[in-house]
This record gives structure tokens, C-alpha cells and sequence, in this order.
């Protein structure tokens, strides 16, 4: 399986329980669709290893529990700790996901709307009503509102990020 012709899900973060179960860290809130995954691809070695999922139940809005085919013991469990997962696009579309919200935009280049060179994308923090861009810059690290009103322009060919700043936020660097 190529990585390239998947989407970065999410990571997962730690063992849940006695039961075998792991917390799935999704990047975006979870669609009320998830619940019909019936797996995931999770990155091992470099490589996407398909894995069934026997359960999943919603956490929290952004964290799911699941038991996964397979996983049976702790010392799988450990190996497991902290790789990524992804999904196809068949199964994006099967959760009526749009597939820009799984774009990883870490390390785009952000531009203001001068096309002035702000820093680079480090994280995307999705907060509900209020979406904030990491950006890494010569000379801090800032977060910048990355609302549909301030963002000009996503190149994914170019990976550049054009946002509306205010006026002297670049001359920060």
C-alpha cells in the first residue's frame, strides 16, 4: 500500500482498558459516520498494514476507543503506540468526508496577502468556531486564525497557504 494514495487520519495515542482496546486520535472531529469503518491502515515499519476493526465507540469529539483485529496483546499493543492511521479514499467517501478536511497542510508555506513569506505551517488546531494555524517563523512561533474569511488561497500542488494578515504580523520574522 502506498502512503501517498491514503489520507493521515489520525495517530493513536495509548491502550485503553484490560480488553485490548486503543485510543484512535483523529486529526479533524469525528463524523457521526465513523462508526461504519470497518478498518483502518495504520503505518508500520513505513509501510500501510491494513487492520480490521472488531469495535469502535465514540471518547470524545476528536478520540475513539477501538479493538482491532489482531491486536490481542500488550506487546502488540506497544508496537502500535503512536504510529499514524489512515484511510483510503474509498472509505473518505464512504463517510461523506470531504477529502480537502484530510489534506495534511503541515509544513505549507504561509504567504499574507501581499505574498510576503509569513513562516511554515508546524500544526493545524482545530477548535470548534475558532481554527488556528502554528506557524513557524525565523523568529517565533505564532497562531494565526485559519477561518474560510482570512484564507485567500490553498495551493496543495504548491503547498502554500495565502491568508489575510494584519498589517505588520510579517514583520515579525
Amino acid at each position: 500500500m502506498n502512503k501517498e494514495d491514503h489520507y493521515l487520519t489520525g495517530s493513536i495515542l495509548r491502550p485503553f482498558g484490560t480488553k485490548g482496546e486503543v485510543i484512535l486520535k483523529f486529526k479533524n472531529d469525528i463524523p457521526e459516520k465513523i462508526k461504519k469503518l470497518e478498518s483502518i491502515f495504520i503505518e508500520v515499519d513505513g509501510k500501510l498494514v491494513p487492520f480490521f476493526i472488531y469495535t469502535l465507540r465514540e471518547k470524545s469529539a476528536d478520540t475513539v476507543l477501538a479493538k482491532l483485529e489482531g491486536v490481542d496483546n500488550e506487546m502488540k499493543l506497544k508496537e502500535l503506540i503512536g504510529a499514524d492511521f489512515y484511510l483510503s479514499p474509498q472509505q473518505i467517501k464512504r463517510i461523506d468526508y470531504l477529502i480537502e478536511e484530510f489534506i495534511d497542510i503541515t509544513g505549507y508555506e504561509v504567504k499574507d496577502q501581499y505574498n510576503k513569506h509569513i513562516g511554515h505551517v508546524l500544526e493545524f488546531v482545530d477548535i470548534p468556531e475558532n481554527p488556528l494555524l502554528k506557524v513557524k517563523t525565523s523568529a517565533a512561533e505564532l497562531l494565526l486564525p485559519a477561518n474560510d474569511d482570512l484564507i485567500i488561497e490553498v495551493d496543495d500542488d504548491e503547498r502554500y497557504i495565502l491568508l489575510n494578515v494584519v498589517d505588520g504580523l510579517s514583520d515579525l520574522d
